[in-house]
């Protein structure tokens, strides 16, 4: 995995997943600051804020208990956001 600085979140290359990959429990950040901070990583530019895509409380509250699988996919400008209630995140370009 090839480390990218992405400010609180430690964003990383998989080839395994052919995606940017971050988690979300590590450090105490919540979901949608990851995502966003992994967005801003791997896209290479500020992008519109986080709530014009996907509802942030909304998905913060459906990935947090980590006992109950759930997956939420959408779509930020060219990449693919895919959250895992297990603390994953990744994004596809």
């Amino acid at each position: 995995m090839i480390d990218t600085d992405a400010g609180a979140s430690s964003v990383s290359w998989s080839d395994d997943h052919d995606a940017y990959v971050a988690r979300f429990d590590d450090d105490g950040v919540v979901p949608s600051v990851v995502v966003a901070e992994t967005l801003e990583a791997t896209l290479d530019e500020q992008i519109e804020p986080l709530f014009d895509y996907v509802d942030p409380d909304a998905l913060d509250n459906l990935v947090s208990d980590p006992s109950v699988a759930v997956k939420v996919t959408f779509d930020v400008e060219e990449a693919t956001v895919t959250v895992h209630s297990d603390g994953r995140v990744f994004v596809r370009v």
